[in-house]
Parts: C-alpha cells; structure tokens; sequence
C-alpha cells in the first residue's frame, strides 16, 4: 500500500522505542479497511471504499493503521482524534 490509497490519512506512533514513526490506514489482502467503535473483532466494519474513511471518522469510528515498511505490520486501532486528515480549502 502506498501512503496515498486513503485519502491521505495518517497518524504517528505515540509512544516506545518506535514513536515519530507515521502510521496509514491499513489495507487488508482483501483490499478493504477496518472500522470500530472498539478493540473487539465482533464490532468490526468492513470498509471497501478508502474514500469512506473520513466519514466513518467523523462519526466517531477508529480506524487499523500501520507500515509495513516503517516495521509496524502488525495495524493498531487508532483514535479519529489522533489521526491527521485532508485539509479543506
């Protein structure tokens, strides 16, 4: 996945030996996203459009970030606050 799939969604890891490292919506082999309201798989929404993202964001959904090249592969659940999103003009 390249940085850009998402519509330019990204966070930082906050905190431990890998903190500053930028994370991106994390693409999963079917090449849809994931949603939740919690850590739980049960409550997880599938997402196949990145550009319904923000939306989900903005409802209050956190979203499974990582990079794979930046050696986090493994995707975090991140907040809608701490993710970083397009800036409207």
């Amino acid at each position: 996945m390249t940085p850009f799939d998402a519509p330019h969604l990204h966070a930082f890891v906050s905190r431990g030996p890998k903190a500053g490292i930028i994370l991106y919506p994390h693409r999963h082999r079917d090449g849809g996203y994931v949603v939740s309201m919690t850590r739980f798989e049960k409550d997880y929404i599938e997402v196949t459009d990145s550009s319904e993202l923000l939306g989900w964001l903005e409802k209050g959904y956190r979203l499974r970030m990582s990079n794979k090249d930046g050696g986090i592969p493994a995707p975090s659940l991140i907040e809608p606050g701490a993710i970083y999103r397009p800036v409207k003009l």
